[in-house]
């Protein structure tokens, strides 16, 4: 299936999606806003950087630059007039005190006092923001994204989809006979698996897709732009670098089970129902294999 093109500046944004790029290695840091505003030099690095992203981001960049400041979301047909009055008050500032007014402060002085856009404004460091962030997005355990974040994702994901026609795949993987693990080892060696499996999911993942610890013994991985071809491949490699080795001998093995958006599934709810009947198949089938819906996502 050939993958179409989407413009990247139609598809919508969650304050999810929004979260979720601040844990991005490439995000916009506090620091790098305020170089672009003059703080400091730029590195030519970091000219080509932001070129880049105004370019990738259109419209949505200016809409970053004050989101990477404030956590507050901006419409971008309004940020980049906000970020322009925001220049032109720092400068004001900066002349009347005789010194630097540093962009944070001219962002929060102007949002707070002047256009009153912002109410008990706070200040809290990137690494706290960071640290937060993780916590409402993130499983404790395996550091995937959590229950939650993955039925945001996946409706947005299908709602891209009917509208734009750009396709999806959901993966649903499960571990082979996980209750007797923690039956005959214990919770805690059930944990470790568990954790162990959580960190191969993402070596093996591309940076594109969304994986989430779905529930108990179970994840999710949400796989944009992939057409259900590529998403098969994707889930044979996932099932064997995640097989685990116990100790005293054996291994656990997982089944996964892989459907993608069509015309029989107007609803994420679809899609899931789809992608666990698969992996019902693969359970019944004799278990540490892939099975793939059969409509392939087009019926």
């Amino acid at each position: 299936m050939k993958v179409p093109k989407v413009d990247a500046h139609q598809l919508e944004e969650t304050d999810a999606d929004r979260r979720r790029g601040i844990l991005d290695d490439n995000a916009l840091t506090v620091d790098l806003v305020s170089a672009l505003a003059g703080d400091r030099r730029l590195t030519d690095d970091e000219n080509e950087r932001l070129g880049q992203l105004k370019k990738e981001r259109g419209p949505r960049f200016f809409s970053d630059l004050l989101y990477s400041i404030t956590h507050q979301y901006y419409p971008p047909q309004i940020a980049e007039k906000i970020w322009t009055a925001v220049l032109v008050h720092k400068k004001e500032l900066s002349m009347v005190l005789a010194r630097n007014v540093r962009t944070v402060v001219a962002t929060l002085d102007y949002l707070s006092n002047i256009t009153s856009n912002m109410s008990s404004a706070t200040l809290v460091g990137e690494r706290v923001i960071e640290e937060i962030v993780g916590l409402s997005l993130r499983d404790g355990l395996t550091g995937l994204f959590n229950h939650t974040y993955f039925f945001q994702q996946i409706d947005l994901e299908v709602r891209r989809f009917l509208r734009y026609g750009s396709p999806v795949c959901l993966v649903l993987i499960d571990i082979d006979d996980f209750k007797a693990v923690n039956d005959t080892r214990g919770h805690q060696e059930g944990d470790r698996i568990l954790a162990a499996m959580g960190r191969r999911l993402m070596q093996v993942a591309r940076d594109s897709d969304i994986c989430c610890r779905y529930g108990g013994e179970e994840f999710a991985v949400i796989l944009p732009l992939t057409d259900m071809r590529e998403a098969g491949e994707i889930a044979e490699r996932m099932r064997t670098a995640m097989a685990e080795p116990l100790s005293g001998g054996g291994t656990v093995t997982v089944s996964l089970g892989v459907a993608a958006c069509g015309k029989k599934t107007p609803k994420y709810q679809d899609l899931v129902e789809r992608a666990d009947a698969a992996l019902y198949q693969a359970k019944g089938n004799g278990k540490n294999r892939v099975a793939v819906d059969a409509a392939d996502g087009s019926a």
